[in-house]
C-alpha cells in the first residue's frame, strides 16, 4: 500500500467497497418516497475534519480505511446521501427527501478533502459540503492538524456539482475576551468585554461585528470562487439566535452546529451534526443509530456564596480549590448558584452576573462558569424565579404575591403580573448573554401555596380564563375581597396556578435560548409532589407536567428534611416507584440527596449518605445529584463520595436503558 499513488489508494478502497456491495445480500432497495410525517427529525448530518493516509495523530483525524468503512456501512444499510441543494430545496418545500437522508460535511478545508475525499466520493456519486475559514487560506494558523487547501484547489472544487463550499466564517474562528477576569470564548457567540471602557459589547455592536465578517466572506467567495456561500458552518459549533438571523440576512438560510442529534427540515437554520472522531466501527454504528446508553448525570449543587470573598485573590484561590475538587471527583454537571443570598433568608436581592434588574454583588458567575466548562463540566445556572427583592420597594409591593386570607403582600413576586414577567425576562436574558451555560436549574421558589396568589392581576386572569369557579365579569370586581377569592380546594384554581407558573418559566426559557439556543432546563420539585399528586394545591407543582415541560425534574430527595431519617431507604424506594410510574420517569428525573441535615444542624453521616445513593442507583436511578458541598470542610468526604459521583469510575448503567 505504501507504493500506491493517491489515485491508487482511493481506487483500491473503492474496488473493495463495490465488491462488498455485490456480496451483501441483506440490503433492501431504498424507497425514495417519504412523507413529512415519517421523516420529521430524521436528517443525519455528519461532521468530519481531516481524513489521513497515515496513522491518526489527533482525535479529529480519521484514517482513510476507516472512513471508507463508515461510508460503506451507510450505503449498505438503507441510508441515502443528499446534497446541500437537496436541503435548500426541501427547506423551500420544493423537494421531498428520501428515507434516512445523510449529509456529509468537512470542516476547515484540509487538503485531504481535495486529495482523497472528493475523488473518492465523486466515484461513488456522493455529495458533500466543505467549510472554509477565509482567513486561513492565505494565513493558516501554525498548529492546524494538517495543511488547508489553496484558492486554486477550491476554485477547481467549486466546479464540481457534488461539492458545496460553505462559509466557516472569515475571521470568527478565534476567541474573544468576554469577562472582566479575561476569560476567552468563541467570537461568534460571546459579547466582547472592553476593559478600558469597563463595559460589554451591545447587541447592536455584536450584530455589526458578525455582519461585517459575513459580508467580507461573501465578497471574498464571489471574487475567488465566482459565487457566494449558501451555508454557514459555525466556528467550534457554537451559535446563538442573533447570529442565525444575521446569517440568513447574508444569504445563508442553513447553518451547521456541532450539537448532536437528528434534524427536520424546519431545524436547518441551526442544524445538528454528529461530530465524528477517531473510534471503532462498532462505536460509529452505535453513534449514528443513537443506540448509546443515555449519558448519566452526576451533579453537585454549588453555593457561590461560599466561594465569594471580598479579596479577589482569595476568591480566585477558593474557586481553584472548588474546581480541583469537582474535576478530581469526575462529576459531569454542576448546578452553580448565579444569585447571591449571603444571609440565607431565601430571598434574592443581588446576583453574581451583570444584569439590568438587580445589584451585582460580584461579577464572578461567568468566570466560574467558564472555568468549569473548559474542563468539560456542564454548568446549569441555579436561578430564582419569584423570591426576589427589588431595589424599588414601591414596585416590589405592587407586583408581589398577595395572601388570599388577608390581601397582604408576601416576599415574592406574582407570576401573574406583567411587570414580573418583564423583569424576569431581562434578568434571564442577561444571564444567558454573559455566561456560557449549558442550562438552567429553576429554584424551588417557583411555587404558590394554597393561600397564594390574590394579587389583583391573578384574580383578574383567573376569572377571565373561562373558569367555572366564579361569576366575575368586570375588571373592578377582581380586586381582593371575601366575595371573589377562589377556594384553595377549587380544582380549576389549583390547575390554573400550576399552569401560570409553567407558562412563566416557558417565557424565561425563550429568553435564555435567544443567546443559548441549545440550553436545557431543569426544575426543582418537592418530594411530596412526586409521592402525592394531591399536594399540587400546596405547591402548584405537578410531577407529571414536569415530565412534559422540562428536560429534567430535580427531585429534592431529602429524607432527613422530610422527617424520614429512620426509614430513609424505604422512603427513597417509594420515590423511585413514583418516578418509574411516569413515561420517561427515570430518564428525566435527577434525584438530589441532601448531605447536610438542616433540622439537626449537622452533616449527614457519611455511611448513611452512601447507603442512600446506592439505594437510588440499585433501583435504576439514571441521574443523581447532591447538595450542599463544602470544599473547605471536605464535606461530603471526598474519598467515599467520589466512588458514587464519578461518571468514569463508577459507570452504573441499568440494563436496557438507551437514549
Amino acid at each position: 500500500m505504501n507504493s500506491l499513488s493517491k489515485t491508487g489508494r482511493y481506487d483500491w478502497i473503492l474496488s473493495i467497497i463495490l465488491a462488498t456491495s455485490l456480496l451483501v445480500c441483506i440490503v433492501k432497495p431504498v424507497n425514495a418516497e417519504s412523507t413529512a410525517q415519517n421523516y420529521k427529525k430524521k436528517i443525519i448530518i455528519l461532521c468530519y475534519h481531516h481524513i489521513t493516509h497515515g496513522p491518526p495523530t489527533d482525535p479529529i483525524t480519521i484514517p482513510e480505511g476507516l472512513f471508507a468503512d463508515q461510508i460503506e456501512y451507510l450505503r449498505t444499510h438503507g441510508y441515502n446521501f443528499i446534497s446541500a441543494q437537496d436541503l435548500l430545496d426541501a427547506q423551500k418545500g420544493r423537494k421531498t427527501l428520501p428515507q434516512k437522508p445523510v449529509l456529509l460535511t468537512f470542516d476547515d478545508a484540509y487538503v485531504s478533502y481535495y486529495n482523497f475525499v472528493v475523488p473518492f466520493l465523486t466515484r461513488l456519486g456522493i455529495p458533500s459540503v466543505v467549510g472554509v475559514v477565509g482567513r486561513w487560506i492565505d494565513h493558516p494558523p501554525p498548529k492546524l492538524v494538517a495543511p488547508v487547501m489553496s484558492w486554486r484547489q477550491l476554485r477547481e472544487l467549486a466546479r464540481n456539482p457534488l461539492v458545496e463550499i460553505a462559509s466557516h466564517t472569515f475571521g470568527l474562528h478565534r476567541g474573544l475576551r468576554y469577562t472582566p477576569q479575561g476569560n476567552v470564548g468563541p467570537a461568534a457567540t460571546v459579547f466582547e468585554y472592553y476593559p478600558r471602557e469597563h463595559r460589554y459589547e451591545t447587541d447592536a455592536e455584536f450584530k455589526r461585528r458578525l455582519g461585517a465578517d459575513m459580508l467580507f466572506q461573501k465578497r471574498l467567495f464571489e471574487e475567488k470562487l465566482g459565487k457566494p456561500p449558501r451555508i454557514l458552518v459555525w466556528p467550534y459549533g457554537h451559535y446563538n439566535k442573533i447570529g442565525v438571523e444575521v446569517a440568513r440576512r447574508y444569504g445563508m438560510p442553513i447553518t451547521l452546529t456541532t450539537e448532536e442529534g437528528l434534524n427536520s427540515v424546519e431545524d436547518l437554520k441551526a442544524a445538528r451534526r454528529f461530530f465524528i472522531e477517531y473510534d471503532t466501527m462498532e462505536n460509529f454504528i452505535k453513534f449514528v443509530t443513537m443506540k448509546n446508553p443515555q449519558p448519566m448525570i452526576r451533579a453537585v449543587q454549588v453555593d457561590l456564596d461560599l466561594i465569594y470573598d471580598s479579596s479577589s485573590a482569595q476568591m480566585n484561590r477558593n474557586l481553584s480549590m472548588l474546581i480541583d475538587r469537582l474535576v478530581a471527583m469526575k462529576v459531569n454537571t454542576v448546578f452553580l448558584q448565579a444569585f447571591a443570598d449571603p444571609d440565607g433568608d431565601g430571598v434574592v436581592d443581588s446576583t453574581y452576573f451583570p444584569n439590568r434588574v438587580l445589584p451585582v454583588r460580584a461579577n464572578i458567575f461567568p468566570w466560574a462558569c467558564h472555568q468549569l466548562s473548559i474542563r468539560k463540566i456542564k454548568v446549569y445556572a441555579w436561578m430564582p424565579t419569584l423570591k426576589i427583592r427589588l431595589p424599588d420597594r414601591k414596585l416590589q409591593k405592587e407586583i408581589s404575591v398577595r395572601d388570599c386570607r388577608n390581601g397582604k403582600s408576601r416576599s415574592k413576586l406574582s407570576p401573574f403580573h406583567p411587570k414580573t414577567r418583564g423583569l424576569l425576562k431581562r434578568l434571564y436574558e442577561d444571564l444567558a448573554r454573559h455566561s456560557q451555560i449549558a442550562g438552567v436549574l429553576f429554584q424551588d421558589d417557583a411555587v404558590l401555596d394554597d393561600d397564594e396568589d390574590c394579587n389583583p392581576y391573578a384574580l383578574d386572569s383567573f376569572y377571565h380564563s373561562g373558569s367555572p369557579a366564579g361569576p366575575m365579569d368586570s375588571d373592578e370586581n377582581a380586586s381582593f375581597g371575601p366575595g371573589n377569592v377562589p377556594s384553595p380546594n377549587e380544582p380549576s384554581w389549583i390547575t390554573f396556578k400550576t399552569g401560570q407558573l409553567a407558562e412563566l418559566l416557558g417565557d424565561l426559557e425563550v429568553s435564555v435560548r435567544r443567546y443559548r439556543p441549545e440550553a436545557r432546563f431543569a426544575r426543582n420539585i418537592f418530594a411530596e409532589a412526586v409521592l402525592n399528586p394531591e399536594s399540587e394545591k400546596w405547591f402548584s407543582q405537578s410531577f407529571g407536567r414536569y415530565m412534559h415541560d422540562y428536560n429534567y425534574a430535580v427531585v429534592m430527595a431529602y429524607p432527613q428534611m422530610e422527617g424520614h431519617s429512620n426509614d430513609a431507604c424505604t422512603w427513597l424506594e417509594d420515590l423511585l416507584t413514583a418516578a418509574r410510574s411516569k413515561d420517561h420517569g427515570l430518564s428525566k428525573t435527577i434525584f438530589k440527596v441532601q448531605t447536610f441535615d438542616w433540622r439537626q444542624n449537622r452533616w449527614v453521616v457519611n455511611n448513611n449518605l452512601i447507603r442512600e445513593i446506592r439505594v437510588l442507583e440499585e433501583g435504576g436511578a439514571r441521574h443523581i445529584a447532591y447538595y450542599p458541598d463544602d470544599v473547605f470542610a471536605n464535606r461530603p468526604r471526598f474519598r467515599s463520595i467520589k466512588m458514587e459521583m464519578s461518571v468514569r469510575d463508577f459507570p452504573f448503567v441499568p440494563k436496557g436503558v438507551i437514549e
